[in-house]
């Protein structure tokens, strides 16, 4: 359970079970657990049992909707795992956020394999289709998908020729889902 003087909790952290608290403003129950709905402060009233969050109206945290930019940390064939970095329409992250892109919501045609649409250190463009972490993410739009990539052999910028992501150093294309705001082109 959380304390007190823990300072911020985030979406998802248990703060204690319906035997001992009952569930506050900014808070949910999961299974006999008291969880966190939102980023904020913990609130805990022992004199009247109950605890919940007081939320922080400074703190953008992903919502179901939103567009994030994110950098590809782990890619999988059935799905990358992302690091959030900013959310678009909203000032500065209230913390660390995790996010997941299946390979059902990569693009909008059948595709193989993720790494054919991200690869590790490419930043991304993605809407958030759930509110709670690992937040699920979707790059099945045109304007979603990868908006800067690297080169896998040198690590060079990767420049859209076209349709397609070329090295200019290593003279290779490279296959991603790229987006219409894809930031490098020829």
């Amino acid at each position: 359970m959380a304390k007190s003087g823990r300072g911020v909790v985030m979406p998802g952290d248990e703060l204690g079970v319906i035997e001992e608290y009952m569930p506050g403003s900014g808070t949910y129950e999961d299974d006999g657990k008291i969880k966190s709905y939102s980023v904020g402060a913990l609130d805990l009233d022992a004199k009247n049992r109950k605890v919940g969050v007081k939320v922080s109206r400074r703190a953008a945290v992903p919502e179901a909707g939103d567009l994030v930019e994110a950098i590809v940390t782990l890619t999988k064939d059935d799905k990358a795992v992302v690091k959030i970095v900013a959310i678009r329409g909203k000032k500065g992250l209230s913390g660390d956020f995790t996010g997941e892109l299946h390979i059902s919501q990569a693009a909008k045609s059948y595709t193989k394999s993720m790494h054919d649409v991200t690869n590790v250190n490419d930043r991304i463009l993605a809407k958030v289709i759930t509110g709670w972490t690992p937040y699920q993410l979707s790059t099945a739009d045109d304007n979603l998908g990868v908006i800067f990539a690297t080169c896998t052999k040198c690590g060079d910028n990767l420049v859209l020729r076209g349709d397609k992501l070329v090295c200019l150093t290593e003279k290779v294309y490279e296959r991603r889902k790229v987006s219409s705001e894809y930031l490098l082109r020829e």
